[in-house]
């Protein structure tokens, strides 16, 4: 079955003119921010004016260097030497001026080139942090986007508690295997296409991300380091608790990962009467539903951006309900991961439900709640989920069933090779650098097109813009196995070595 999208009309590839607009006001405040934390960061003046005057200096960067970054925001040439001086903002800077900010500018450049170039960089943006007062240009965008002050407020809470290294590896992270505009379009679409919201959203989204420490902890550690936790005579017995309330989760198979829908989503079931309210601790819980959901992102690819879940209610009780989960996963459906729900199947429901659902009903954001769907039968199932890739446990065709296989010794033994994973970082970062300035490039000339020729400007500029996207993919798959523990998609062969997706797992757990 060929995969088709969720949706067409706002979504990548199938932008309206008004929506493509959208996008890019959207980035026109993100690389004003990621600006405002290198002027932080190099104490770099960042050109007065509009937004062009900004995108007019990164387009300027021939190459992935900070040298390059920093000549770019100063209105310098980046391929010749000019000694007559360089116009920016209708004035002629004599680059023989040699004050102190100029100065401390070229010192940190000198510094900074050298061998142990990165490990600079990386340690001055994790020690340097950013005020609000950094962000005073961004503020005034957002306040003319008809953003509340009480939105900006929050917002300079988050901004500042985070060092520029966070701000600027935080929407790398995020975005992994897939393309950036899909991640923007998401909180745009979240926010009925309020930019002013949608980045608001996001940002209190990349701080969500740290408090929970998803890639930090969650996805670093994973299943082996939770299932040597519940084995060992060496930790505290709260952290031995932890590490067996993770892992029996996924042993006793609560919500796992199989098979495709009609249209192409993964399709995660989720057996209700597994759970027992207080079995478990409220972070342990929350960190396998992380960990379950951040394992299907990596299994979304282009045109699919959204996953299929299914509550199966057979044999559901009251002794089962738990409404702090229930708030959480809805959460994550609304808040910390929009626009990632395809549809919700609450499946073979008993009565006692229908009195649970109008409370459960009542807390959900009107979108996620036009996705669900009572099914009874394995026939209405099959209108959302072809019978022959429905497992026999629910009626269907396929003789699957859901079996544990526990971490291999050493399946992360790769990750303990920290210079390989610095390199593949490090060359992240430069690709992401790279990356912004392409968009940077795509947007100024966007601002300017006229006629054939500048529409066949935009389009070239475009066209190697998705060319750097690709490159900034590749190198995820380079560096996730050592950056992300080994999981149960990868031990099923779900997810291949490189990317490769093989959902289609037979009953031995071999991908089909």
């Amino acid at each position: 079955m060929s995969p088709t999208p969720d949706l067409t009309s706002g979504h990548l590839g199938h932008l309206t003119p008004d929506q493509e607009a959208k996008v890019i006001e959207f980035w026109i405040i993100i690389l004003t921010s990621v600006a405002t934390v290198l002027s932080a960061v190099y104490d770099v003046p960042i050109p007065e004016g509009p937004s062009s005057k900004l995108f007019a200096a990164l387009d300027k960067i021939k190459e992935p260097t900070v040298e390059a970054i920093i000549s770019a925001l100063k209105g310098e040439d980046t391929d010749e030497e000019t000694s007559n001086g360089t116009e920016m903002n209708g004035e002629t800077i004599q680059e023989s001026i040699s004050d102190n900010k100029e100065q401390k500018s070229i010192d940190k450049v000198d510094s900074l080139m050298n061998e142990h170039a990165k490990d600079t960089i990386i340690s001055e943006m994790a020690n340097r942090k950013v005020t609000p007062a950094h962000f005073s240009s961004l503020f005034s965008r957002l306040r003319e986007l008809g953003v509340q002050e009480a939105e900006i407020t929050s917002m300079e809470n988050i901004l500042s508690k985070l060092t520029p290294q966070e701000m600027c590896f935080a929407i790398l992270k995020m975005i992994k295997q897939e393309n950036p505009d899909s991640i923007l379009l998401r909180f745009l679409r979240a926010r009925k296409w309020d930019v002013g919201k949608a980045f608001s959203m996001m940002a209190s989204n990349i701080l969500w991300r740290k408090e929970v420490e998803i890639d930090e902890e969650i996805l670093p550690r994973g299943e082996e380091y939770a299932l040597e936790q519940s084995r060992s005579f060496t930790v505290t017995s709260k952290e031995k608790k932890e590490g067996a309330d993770f892992i029996n989760q996924l042993k006793t198979g609560k919500g796992f990962l199989h098979g495709i829908d009609r249209d192409g989503r993964p399709v995660v079931y989720v057996r209700v009467k597994i759970h027992k309210p207080g079995a478990q601790s409220e972070e342990a819980l929350e960190r396998y539903i992380v960990h379950v959901i951040e394992s299907t992102r990596l299994v979304l690819a282009p045109p699919v951006e959204t996953a299929t879940v299914v509550f199966d209610m057979t044999g559901f009780g009251l002794s089962n309900m738990e409404y702090p989960p229930v708030k959480f996963i809805l959460k994550c459906f609304e808040a910390n991961y929009p626009e990632s729900l395809g549809q919700l199947l609450i499946h073979n429901a008993p009565w006692i439900f229908s009195g649970i659902w109008k409370l459960i009903h009542g807390w959900m954001d009107p979108i996620v709640a036009s996705k669900v769907h009572f099914t009874r039968s394995v026939a209405d199932l099959d209108k959302f989920i072809p019978r022959n890739k429905i497992p026999k446990e629910f009626s269907g065709d396929e003789n699957w069933s859901y079996k544990y296989d526990e971490p291999v010794k050493d399946e992360n033994e790769i990750m303990k090779d920290t210079v390989t994973c610095d390199s593949l970082m490090y060359d992240r970062m430069m690709i992401g650098i790279r990356m912004i300035t392409a968009t940077a490039a795509w947007i100024s000339a966007s601002s300017e097109s006229d006629g054939k020729e500048g529409v066949s400007k935009v389009e070239e500029l475009k066209s190697r813009r998705n060319a750097v996207i690709d490159e900034f993919r590749v190198n995820y798959w380079k560096l996730d196995p050592y950056i992300r523990a080994r999981s149960f998609i990868d031990r099923t062969g779900m997810l291949l070595p490189g990317g490769q997706l093989g959902l289609e797992v037979s009953a031995n757990g071999q991908a089909k």
